[in-house]
């Protein structure tokens, strides 16, 4: 499996007090990496037609923090999709700095929709995108 690759340059307004990396930093990355995926393979991120809404919420999510990052370090985060189901993916993903671990951890997602403001439903995910992460992730 060949992960997506992203790169980030860790900036001041990313760090705490310390001047480390904040911990919420690393799952920005990962959805940077993740709307990536979806640009490099021609898919919409979010879809809007009229009052409804289709896209990926969130609903859990790991990390281990291995070692620090702080302002000024190139990051490479590899994401992969380590379970596409029929409503749900599961992003696998790793953080280094200079080839060292950083940080490491899953994002899960389901694919669901909304009319207006109303609740979300999960659904189906549509057969062209699961196709094509398949093709890119398989």
């Amino acid at each position: 499996m060949r992960p997506h690759l992203s790169e980030f340059i860790a900036a001041f307004a990313d760090t705490d007090a310390a001047g480390i990396v904040h911990f919420t930093t690393v799952f920005r990355w990962v959805e940077g990496a993740e709307e990536a995926v979806f640009a490099e393979l021609g898919l919409p991120f979010i879809r809007r037609e009229g009052a409804i809404l289709r896209g990926f919420p969130r609903v859990a999510v790991t990390c281990d923090y291995l070692a620090p990052v702080e302002r000024g370090d190139r990051v490479t985060l590899a994401l992969a999709a380590g379970e596409i189901g029929d409503k749900r993916i599961r992003w696998d993903f790793e953080a280094s700095v200079a080839g060292k671990p950083v940080a490491k951890g899953s994002l899960a997602t389901v694919y669901a929709w909304r009319e207006g403001q109303g609740a979300m439903q999960a659904a189906l995910i549509p057969a062209e995108v699961k196709r094509a992460l398949e093709a890119r992730f398989r």
